[in-house]
């Protein structure tokens, strides 16, 4: 059921009042929360009705330079994690031998190099904004890994290279190294793109 138009107006005002500058995503989470039957269209005319009312000014976020957004550490922690989880695994290959004390060491990196990583990343470049998050994230995550996986054991099969070690670990990395990079150029195109809301 859509939200009274008075009660919804009233609450955002409130909002921003409150907190100041904030993203239209926030917001929308912030009301969403109020009003569970808000709907993206609901949202859109509360914010047309605000702004002709002169209650909020929508301005676009500068857009900054890429070098600047990849120094946030703490925004694409998910990008360099995956990057070293990605280069561990593939080292770990290499550097630890079969009959080593350190294999568990091999298996751990090399079962969330497999099973998790390449869907982790796909989830990222298909979400930039970090919708959905936890649980929901996590099994996603682990079951769009293991499609890429089916997917890249069918792409080497059928390649003259064979189903070995080092083609299987080449294809995996040169994969996920290349859907974090969407990823983040995802994520830095939506934060250009975000509107935010000042009142």
């Amino acid at each position: 059921m859509a939200p009274e138009t008075a009660d919804l107006d009233a609450v955002a005002a409130a909002y921003l009042q409150k907190s100041g500058a904030t993203t239209g995503e926030k917001l929308y989470e912030k009301l969403r929360t109020k009003f569970p039957g808000l709907t993206e269209d609901d949202f859109a005319g509360l914010v047309e009705r605000l702004a002709a009312q002169d209650q909020v000014d929508l301005y676009e976020r500068p857009a900054g330079a890429f070098t600047a957004f990849l120094g946030g550490w703490e925004r694409n922690w998910w990008f360099f994690l995956s990057i070293i989880l990605c280069a561990s695994a593939a080292l770990t290959v290499y550097i630890v031998p079969a009959d080593s004390p350190f294999l568990i060491i091999r298996w751990v990196l090399g079962l969330l190099f497999v099973i998790f990583l390449p869907g982790f990343v796909a989830v990222q470049a298909l979400y930039p904004t970090g919708q959905p998050r936890g649980i929901d994230r996590l099994a996603l995550s682990v079951g769009v890994s293991l499609v890429l996986d089916i997917f890249a054991g069918l792409v080497i099969n059928f390649a003259s290279w064979g189903l070995t070690l080092v083609p299987i670990l080449c294809v995996l990395t040169a994969l996920t190294i290349c859907l974090a990079l969407l990823g983040l150029a995802r994520q830095f195109r939506a934060l250009r793109a975000s509107t935010r809301l000042r009142s």
